[in-house]
């Protein structure tokens, strides 16, 4: 019997993404997860924190990025405690300088800390933040 590694009809995705500002709020903690799809080429990804004013802040890239999970730290330029940023997550295919995109999520984060090891939700998607705090709470 074969057990398969990949879903085969599972379209090549951003599956859930988690931010998490540090307490000094100048960096923001991020972590990708891609889906588990049989793929030739490696994508690529980007996560792009814009500013209130619409201006890009930082962002990351991440060129041919093979593995199933991404993890990196964002540093903040002037940051405003408590104003909110938006993100912008982007997975595209191609080493040219026109990459095809495969998927793309946008969300806000406001800029205060928050601790995951509390079970305090961060911002983000694909993620169910009341079994996060769920499960940090004593029972």
């Amino acid at each position: 019997m074969e057990i398969p590694l990949f879903q085969a009809d599972e379209p090549q995705r951003v599956e859930r993404c988690v931010l998490y500002p540090y307490p000094d709020l100048k960096r923001v903690w991020t972590r990708l997860w891609l889906t588990a799809v049989e793929r030739d080429e490696a994508p690529n990804l980007e996560v792009i924190i814009y500013n209130p004013d619409g201006t890009e802040n930082c962002s990351v890239y991440m060129m041919a990025h093979a593995e199933p999970k991404a993890e990196t730290t964002l540093h903040m330029r002037n940051p405003q405690p408590g104003a909110t940023y938006h993100v912008v997550v982007e997975m595209t295919q191609g080493l040219n300088e026109d990459p095809t995109a495969i998927d793309q999520h946008e969300f806000d984060m406001v800029l205060e800390f928050r601790n995951p090891e509390a079970g305090e939700p961060g911002f983000g998607f694909g993620v169910d933040w009341d079994e996060i705090q769920h499960k940090a709470s004593p029972t």
